[in-house]
């Protein structure tokens, strides 16, 4: 196994350290900062952002070689970790702790607090992509307290009747939802100052989302997830990814049960699950998303969107579409050709 100590908090060390290890490069895009390393260590990238307040986001898409461990030194700050495993699954430890918990493919946890030394490792040979928001206490900086003030809930909420010295360590359930607030990182095509502001808006509802998380765990202490496994969800994953590319087919739920090899109730609970909506009801999304996007960037006439986004009835369309954008398709078709036409 490798091992890799960390002993710094500040992102550019943290990159320029993992760098060094691995043999990889730097740059900087905007405010981020991205390693690339693809040797005999391994292949991967690693990309990370300072935030406001305290905050930043690292993300690993990696894959090693060899197990490969790399220890956070968390004094004098002693930061909380929010982890999400996108995908893949990783291990986590504290040193000074013999159990090691795995930290599994859609789920998400939290850690840190203390100065106990914070250990990910890594397994060989598979892609492990993770996400983390790192929260330091900035309460010497009286221009921000909100790491300060989320580490004392934090601790309150996860730690109640544990020592003092012991590290927040809870490893919740499956959630989908957040992986996919996550993916939409990837989508960001602005730059700049608008990029890093879409970003945080991005990372602090992920952050909010966690926490309310993690914190319905401890209330219902129950699998939100049900009955699906990991091989179920993903399935669910590339039901949901078919209807995005492909609206205009005509599903049902047979076609799509016999496509996944899952039943109804489980389709329907994935879909819950995931984007918190029905089967029936994603596909009307997914068909109003397309349908607003040809309104906008194409000459076709709204019958001709009608057919093309898989409907057959115009007043349906032009019910569903006023139900969401508060105008008729074509008054809003409309608007956009004034618009484009005075810019």
């Amino acid at each position: 196994m490798r091992t890799l100590s960390l002993h710094t908090l500040s992102l550019e060390k943290t990159l320029n350290a993992i760098n060094l290890a691995l043999g990889g490069s730097v740059s900087e895009l905007g405010s981020e900062r991205i390693l690339e390393f693809d040797n005999d260590y391994g292949t991967g990238t690693i990309k990370g952002i300072t935030l406001e307040g305290g905050l930043s986001y690292l993300q690993y898409d990696v894959c090693f070689t060899e197990e490969f461990k790399i220890s956070n030194d968390p004094t004098p700050s002693m930061p909380l970790y929010f982890m999400y495993c996108l995908k893949g699954h990783l291990y986590q430890r504290f040193q000074d702790y013999r159990d090691k918990l795995l930290l599994d493919e859609f789920q998400t946890a939290i850690m840190g607090g203390t100065n106990h030394i914070n250990e990910l490792i890594f397994p060989s040979n598979q892609r492990v992509k993770l996400c983390i928001i790192r929260a330091v206490d900035t309460s010497t900086d009286l221009d921000s307290n909100l790491p300060s003030s989320l580490k004392n809930t934090m601790m309150e909420l996860f730690s109640h009747g544990k020592e003092q010295d012991t590290p927040v360590r809870y490893f919740g359930t499956y959630n989908l939802r957040i992986g996919e607030q996550l993916a939409q990182l990837e989508k960001i095509k602005q730059e700049g100052l608008v990029k890093k502001l879409l970003i945080e808006g991005i990372l602090n509802l992920t952050l909010a989302m966690e926490i309310q998380h993690l914190r319905s765990d401890l209330e219902n202490e129950q699998n939100p997830t049900g009955s699906l496994t990991q091989y179920e969800l993903k399935c669910i994953k590339e039901v949901s990814r078919k209807i995005e590319e492909h609206p205009e087919i005509q599903y049902s739920i047979k076609s799509l049960c016999i496509d996944c090899g899952l039943s109804a109730s489980k389709l329907q609970e994935g879909f819950k699950l995931l984007h918190g909506k029905t089967v029936s009801d994603f596909i009307r999304n997914e068909r109003l998303n397309t349908a607003e996007r040809l309104i906008s960037t194409t000459d076709m006439n709204i019958s001709e969107i009608v057919y093309t986004v898989g409907l057959s009835s115009r007043s349906y369309f032009s019910k569903i579409f006023k139900r969401r954008y508060n105008c008729s398709p074509k008054m809003y078709q409309d608007n956009k050709k004034s618009l484009a036409a005075t810019a």
